[in-house]
Parts: structure tokens; sequence; C-alpha cells
């Protein structure tokens, strides 16, 4: 991210606490799970874009659609395989899940499981990138920056059978 300085942020309203949307000149540069702290100052009229995902992200823990936002997914990545580990996390249909093992797999990198879990450690857009879909190995579900509760709430609340 930009300087603190540039950067502002939005936040939105969950059942597990507020979420924020950090923005500056370029875009949105990140979005954080609800109970974090705020990524940069509060904005004073933020740009309509920013508005409009912090209802869709407000909306969707309330049990609404889930937030599609292939222009963000396009923006994550700072490396050509984590950019690939995100396009195939963010086709991850509401109400399912994969594991680490076979995103990789998917990628042709079927020993890179852990590097797919060091890339959900870094995803810049939870929720529109959803690692909350993506599980261990026997389907228990492994680190989320939100915890496990909340990752188990986010995955009963679209319907996802463990």
């Amino acid at each position: 991210m930009k300087n603190r300085d540039e950067s502002r942020a939005v936040g939105y309203d969950s059942p597990f606490g507020r979420g924020w949307i950090a923005y500056d000149e370029d875009g949105i540069s990140e979005v954080t799970l609800p109970g974090a702290s705020a990524p940069a100052p509060e904005a004073a009229g933020p740009p309509i874009g920013v508005v409009a995902l912090a209802d869709e992200l407000a909306a969707y823990y309330a049990s609404g659609p889930w937030p599609r936002h292939p222009e963000l997914v396009a923006r994550a990545g700072s490396t050509p395989f984590g950019r690939r580990v995100y396009e195939m996390v963010a086709a991850i249909p509401s109400g399912q899940s994969r594991t680490y093992g076979d995103i990789a797999r998917q990628l042709g990198r079927p020993r890179a499981a852990r590097a797919v879990g060091r890339a959900m450690a870094t995803n810049p857009f939870p929720v529109i990138i959803p690692c909350h879909r993506v599980v261990g190995p026997d389907g228990s579900l492994k680190g989320f920056a939100g915890g496990v509760d909340m990752k188990a709430a986010m995955l009963e609340m679209e319907g996802a059978h463990g």
C-alpha cells in the first residue's frame, strides 16, 4: 500500500464488527475483514465506487450476494503465481470450498499447497477473493485472518457443508 497519508478508508458493518476498504488515487488498495483496525484515516466524502463496495460487503454479511469484482482480482498478486492463485480462488463458487492442494494441482504445481497458503495469508481483498473457501486437506478450517470461527460462519452463511 502507498503512504498512509495518501490513503483513506471507508468502513462497512457486519455481524463480526467493522471492516474497512482502503483506497488512494489509484483506486481500492485493500479490503480488511471485520474486526481489523482501519488501515488508513477514515474518509470524508469517499468516491461512489468505494461506497458501493462498502454497501455490497455489508449486504454480503447480511446473507446477501457475494460481491464479485474481477477488476480487483486482476490487480491482486505481486507475482504471476500469486495472481493465478487469486484468480483460481475467485472462481470458487459460493457454497463450495477447495483445499490448498486442490488449488495447487489446478495450477499444475501439485507440491505448492504451502505457497497457495502463503498467497491466501497475503490476500489484499478478502471476500472478493474468497480465501475463506480454501480449507485444509481434510476439510478442516485452517488459518484465516478473521479466525476460524468467522471462517466457519462465512462458509455456513454461504451454504457450504463440511
